[in-house]
C-alpha cells in the first residue's frame, strides 16, 4: 500500500471513530456525559501514574499497592491470580487496569452503548494531553536507577497541571495548552459558558427564522434584550440569513474574545467551545428540530429560554 494511501486509510479510520463516538454520544444527556469524561480523564491521569512508576521499578512499590488497593479493590489480586507477569510488566499493568477502569467505574456506560463517547471527550481534555506530557518526559529523563522516592498521586497530577507545552508541539491541541497558562481556570470557564450560551442564541435563530425573509417579532424582541445594539439604530428588520448567523454570532462574543485575544488565550477558548459536548448537542438538536418541524406546518415557535432547556435536556432513547 502507498504511503498516500495509508494516511487517507488512517484519516478515514479516525473519522470513522469520531462518528460513532458521537452517535454514542446522544444516547446521554450532555451534562452526564461531560462529568463522566472528566472522571474518565481522572482516572487516566491516574493510569499514568501508576504506569510511570511501574516502568521504573522492577516490582511495584507499596506506593502504588495502596493507591490500587484503595482505588480499585480486588484489581491486584485478581491480577495476580491470571497472570504472574501481570504485575511485573508495565504494559500488562497499564492495560489490565485499563480494562478494569472501563468495566468497573464505567460499566452503566459500557453497558448502555455510549462509553466510545466518553472516551471520546475525555481524550479531548487538555489534562490528559499534560498527563502524557508528562509521562513522556519522565521517561526521557529517566536514568537507569529508579529515583530513591516517586512522587504520591497528588504530587504527580499537580506536575500534569503545570505542563503547558506538549513534547511534540505541533496543532490545535499545543496551541490551546500552551494558551492554557494565560488564564485562571475558572476564567476560562465562564468564557466557554457564555461564548456556548451565545451560540445557543445562534442556533435558536436558525430554528425560528426563515431564510430569505424578515425577523419576526419573538426573534427581535430575543435580540434587543440580549444582544443591545446589535440591530443597530434604524429599527429595520433584517432578512436572516447566513451572513446574519454569523454576525450574531462575532458580535455576542465579542467581548470574551477581545479579551481573549489580547491576553493570549483565545487558541483555548476557541478548543473548549469546538470539543464542548453541550455545542455538539445543540448543533445536533438544531437538526432534529428541523427534521421533526418539516411535518409540522406552520412551524411552532418557542422562546429562547424554553427552547434552549430542552435542548440541554435532548437525548436519544437507545433501541434495543
Amino acid at each position: 500500500m502507498a504511503h498516500r494511501d495509508f494516511e487517507k486509510l488512517v484519516v478515514q479510520v479516525r473519522l470513522d471513530t469520531r462518528q460513532k463516538a458521537l452517535q454514542q454520544s446522544l444516547l446521554v444527556p450532555w451534562r452526564r456525559l461531560e462529568e463522566s469524561a472528566a472522571e474518565y480523564a481522572d482516572w487516566h491521569i491516574f493510569g499514568l501514574w501508576v504506569r510511570t512508576i511501574a516502568e521504573g521499578e522492577e516490582r511495584l512499590p507499596e506506593i502504588v499497592r495502596s493507591s490500587l488497593r484503595a482505588r480499585c479493590p480486588g484489581f491486584l489480586e485478581r491480577e495476580t491470580g491470571r497472570r504472574e507477569k501481570a504485575l511485573k510488566d508495565p504494559q500488562l499493568i497499564w492495560h489490565a487496569l485499563e480494562e478494569w477502569i472501563a468495566s468497573h467505574v464505567f460499566a452503566e456506560a459500557k453497558g448502555q452503548g455510549w462509553f466510545d463517547a466518553v472516551m471520546y471527550y475525555a481524550y479531548k481534555d487538555l489534562r490528559v494531553e499534560q498527563a502524557w506530557s508528562q509521562w513522556e518526559r519522565t521517561n526521557d529523563a529517566r536514568s537507569p536507577k529508579a529515583p530513591s522516592s516517586w512522587p504520591t498521586l497528588q504530587e504527580w497530577t499537580e506536575q500534569v497541571s503545570n505542563i503547558y507545552s506538549l513534547t511534540h508541539p505541533a496543532g490545535e491541541n499545543a496551541r490551546a495548552l500552551e494558551a492554557l497558562a494565560k488564564v485562571e481556570p475558572d476564567r476560562l470557564r465562564r468564557a466557554v459558558w457564555d461564548s456556548l450560551e451565545s451560540r445557543a442564541l445562534a442556533l435558536w435563530m436558525v430554528c425560528n427564522c426563515k431564510p430569505g425573509q424578515s425577523l419576526e417579532d419573538l426573534a427581535l424582541d430575543e435580540l434587543q434584550r440580549r444582544c443591545p445594539g446589535f440591530l443597530g439604530p434604524s429599527g429595520d428588520r433584517p432578512l436572516w440569513d447566513r451572513s446574519l448567523f454569523y454576525r450574531l454570532i462575532r458580535f455576542a462574543e465579542a467581548g470574551w474574545r477581545v479579551s481573549a485575544h489580547s491576553e493570549g488565550w483565545r487558541a483555548a477558548l476557541r478548543y473548549q467551545v469546538r470539543n464542548h459536548p453541550r455545542y455538539h448537542r445543540l448543533i445536533h438538536y438544531v437538526q432534529h428540530c428541523h427534521d421533526e418541524w418539516v411535518h409540522v406546518l406552520p412551524r411552532s415557535s418557542s422562546s429562547f429560554d424554553e427552547w434552549l432547556r430542552t435542548a440541554d435536556e435532548y437525548f436519544v432513547e437507545r433501541t434495543a
